[in-house]
């Protein structure tokens, strides 16, 4: 004999030809030497090799909970009110007087966005992977689809679903201001001059649904139509107009376009020639005559100095002819000039000189 020992953690089993022939709860006993006794915890999950034979005793069927785990159902165990082990589709049992253990099952068959749970229950069902989250970032808006079929616009923020059979996705769009910039296109002008044109125009979603059921690729949509305009608009305006004029192509855009964005939920805020990059033929042209601008202007403006100088000559000559007193002054300002760049004077000739001299600057 030997003996064996159970506590109030413990049940024991004696099986024998995959039958339980005896249950041992908290005690001591003294059983055959060769009799062979299996101890489970009852704060331990019940290995499914077992269920078949616990539900045959009425014993043990009466101190267990058989859990049966549907489809779209996830039964979470929670051990110390701490999530220990999930299962899905798949039956559980467990000792009904375990102090440790215990066990919540949710149905996942909705499809609803989860608002009646706790945030525990939550964040159980999170870890379980047994909720799906949709993030829609700050400044996004998202459109979500339920096996493929639109459901709701959802702003920004954090949604939660049950981790089930319907398929859910969702795609998201900023709606700040944004850019589109239409770089490098080759347009003839009306005279056949080749120009590359930068272009570049702002815009913002206003409403997201809209915008997405006319074409859920609108930049793509914005991005063709700008272009087309361009062309439409600089292909019947000769080169000089346009280089004249610039922005007549931008308010061209804005006018054509702006309406039409509205009605599917966008806003064109604006929009902007940004290069005309010309051929190198072309350039070549409009440096020389650029050239030839600034020369003419040049030539000009010497001509007109010229004149001017030439009339202020004549008006001092005018009055220098009408006034003695003017004469003089203006030939003693001379005589002062020449006086100054004369280093030193020799006189020679007797008195004959210094009167010479007197009769220079009297009169």
């Amino acid at each position: 004999m030997k003996k064996l020992a159970i506590n109030n953690q413990e049940i024991g089993i004696y099986i024998k030809n995959n039958e339980i022939e005896k249950v041992y709860t908290k005690g001591n006993y003294w059983i055959l030497f060769n009799k062979n006794i299996e101890k489970l915890n009852i704060n331990e999950i019940i290995d499914e090799k077992y269920h078949t034979m616990f539900l045959e005793n009425e014993t043990l069927k009466s101190m267990v909970d058989f859990i049966e785990v549907l489809h779209n159902e996830v039964l979470i165990i929670c051990k110390n009110n701490q999530i220990y082990n999930s299962f899905y589709n798949k039956n559980v049992m467990i000792w009904k007087n375990s102090t440790q253990l215990k066990a919540v099952k949710f149905e996942l068959n909705s499809t609803e966005e989860i608002k009646n749970l706790t945030k525990r229950e939550i964040d159980i069902l999170r870890k379980a992977g047994a909720i799906r989250i949709i993030s829609v970032a700050p400044y996004f808006e998202g459109i979500l689809f339920k096996d493929n079929e639109f459901d709701s616009v959802l702003k920004a923020g954090e949604y939660q679903f049950y981790n089930n059979e319907t398929k859910i996705s969702m795609v998201s769009f900023d709606m700040r201001p944004q850019t589109i910039e239409i770089s490098g296109q080759e347009i003839l002008t009306k005279d056949k001059a080749q120009l590359r044109i930068n272009f570049m125009v702002n815009y913002q979603i206003t409403d997201l649904l809209n915008a997405y059921q006319s074409n859920k690729d609108f930049e793509k949509m914005i991005y063709q139509a700008i272009q087309l305009g361009l062309r439409e608009f600089i292909g019947n305006m000769n080169f000089d107009d346009l280089m004249s004029d610039k922005n007549s192509v931008t308010n061209y855009i804005i006018q054509k376009y702006q309406a039409q964005f509205q009605e599917i939920g966008l806003k064109l805020i604006d929009a902007g020639m940004k290069d005309i990059i010309l051929p190198g033929e072309i350039r070549e042209i409009m440096n020389r005559v650029l050239i030839a601008e600034k020369t003419a202007q040049a030539n000009s403006i010497t001509r007109r100095e010229e004149t001017a100088s030439t009339r202020s000559l004549l008006n001092t000559a005018k009055l220098m002819e009408e006034n003695e007193t003017l004469w003089k002054l203006k030939e003693m300002e001379y005589i002062e000039k020449i006086a100054d760049k004369v280093g030193e004077i020799s006189i020679s000739g007797g008195s004959n000189v210094l009167n010479e001299l007197k009769t220079m600057f009297t009169k």
